[in-house]
């Protein structure tokens, strides 16, 4: 009887070992909120509603990210939100404004955390509205330029021309190609800018968990404006005038 009652104790201590070693392993794993989704809606990207349900459980050397990049154009926001474990060490939040200059506006949003359920945050309200440029479009600040101006899922070939703000010098038109952090998207942008060149994203291949690739055509040009009299020009760089300086000399020497 004896020997069955020492029998039974040690199974009860074994049973409450397991227990608190299950616990403890409970305990330490990390629970991040999971997410994947691309919106483009016809208000501000501070009224997007980032929340979400689902949860997942990340492995040993991982932690929680949430991470935004914002595009937008006209009436138009595009938002990409990415939720969930990624492999990371260090905690880190990162803002960036990539496109500052009144008309097309681009900003991304990353945090990495490592506390339970930390990835959770609702609103994008605070860093939208202190990073988007001050170019309005009111009446007596807008420039003669016009540019097609839209923000689209795949491609927005009938985009209305609307007038540019100020400070805008050109128009600008590219897709981007998105993957990673559970989205795979392609955007195409177009509209007012006073950047040169491919440059929406400021050269930045990465957000987040999410790599991106800024595709242009060949040439941006600005929109061909009118003289005093009427008549229109385009615009003409001094590397153009440089070209074509050697064959006004000689017709003028020949003319003589």
């Amino acid at each position: 009887l004896r020997e069955a009652m020492g029998t039974d104790h040690s199974q009860r201590l074994l049973f409450l070992f397991l227990l608190g070693a299950s616990s403890l392993a409970s305990a330490n794993q990390l629970y991040c909120y999971k997410d994947g989704s691309v919106t483009i809606a016809e208000e501000a990207a501070d009224a997007f509603n980032w929340t979400t349900e689902k949860v997942e459980t990340c492995d040993n050397g991982r932690v929680c990210q949430e991470t935004t990049l914002m595009i937008k154009a006209g009436n138009k926001t595009a938002v990409l939100a990415s939720r969930g474990c990624v492999p990371g060490e260090l905690e880190l939040v990162t803002f960036i404004q990539h496109t500052t200059s009144p008309g097309l506006v681009a900003l991304s949003y990353t945090n990495y955390c490592d506390d339970y359920l930390c990835n959770d945050k609702d609103s994008l309200y605070q860093f939208w509205n202190e990073g988007r440029p001050s170019g309005t479009l009111e009446v007596e600040e807008i420039t003669t330029l016009h540019c097609p101006t839209c923000v689209s899922l795949g491609n927005c070939s009938s985009a209305p021309s609307l007038p540019c703000p100020i400070g805008t010098t050109q128009c600008y038109e590219g897709k981007l190609e998105i993957t990673g952090g559970g989205i795979e998207s392609s955007l195409e942008v177009k509209g007012c800018t006073a950047m040169r060149g491919c440059r929406l994203m400021a050269g930045v291949l990465v957000v987040g968990p999410m790599s991106v690739k800024e595709i242009c055509p060949k040439k941006l040009l600005t929109e061909p404006r009118k003289a005093q009299n009427g008549a229109t020009y385009l615009p003409m760089s001094v590397w153009s005038l440089q070209l074509l300086l050697p064959l006004l000399l000689q017709s003028f020497v020949h003319f003589f």
